[in-house]
């Protein structure tokens, strides 16, 4: 990168800090009003007529260096990549590949491997498998919980009566529709007895 670049893209790194958040007119007001910017029209608009205290409209003068404009950070220009063959076309010198929101990852695949084989650098591989990150993660202590038949109590008195329900339906204990949750409690409890012995 030439010094005059680096110093347009510090120059616009100064400018961008300086420049305000664009509001929509109120959009702080109403939620069905987004945040993104559109241009006051109203006759009796305050930010249209810039009054004192309304948030700033958007002007020509809050712009970038237009030598440097719509540049990544690294000075490179980018160029959205859809499929292997668009990596081609991407200038390694001055230009960085972005590969496409809708592209799947059979084709990202493809695509990484292309501008790897092209010294292409893209600015959006994706999430990369780590290989054996799985298996340390389960230590010898959780190896032996799991290898026992591990289940963790139900407080049944915590439980609320549809809740009970539930629960005895699932482990097959019949409730009688009236019955009510001590006496659903009492059925749970005899019925576990009965498979422990």
């Amino acid at each position: 990168m030439s010094e005059e670049k680096k110093r347009l893209m510090k120059l616009r790194k100064r400018i961008s800090k300086k420049r305000p958040h664009f509001k929509r007119f109120e959009s702080w007001r109403f939620v069905r009003i987004k945040d993104q910017w559109r241009k006051p029209r109203g006759i009796d608009n305050k930010m249209r007529t810039e009054e004192s205290g309304w948030p700033k409209s958007v002007k020509v003068g809050y712009r970038g260096p237009a030598a440097v404009r719509g540049l990544h950070p690294s000075g490179k220009g980018e160029v959205t990549v859809w499929n292997p063959g668009d990596v081609e076309g991407v200038d390694v010198e001055t230009q960085v590949a972005r590969i496409g929101g809708s592209v799947g990852g059979r084709k990202r695949e493809a695509i990484l491997e292309k501008a790897e084989e092209l010294d292409v650098r893209v600015l959006n591989p994706g999430v990369q498998e780590i290989e054996g990150a799985f298996e340390e993660l389960v230590t010898e202590d959780e190896e032996e919980l799991l290898e026992e038949d591990y289940v963790e109590e139900i407080d049944l008195e915590d439980m609320t009566k549809k809740e009970l329900k539930a629960y005895a339906k699932e482990i097959g204990v019949k409730v009688p529709s009236k019955a009510r949750k001590a006496e659903i409690v009492e059925l749970i409890q005899s019925f576990e007895d009965e498979e422990d012995g």
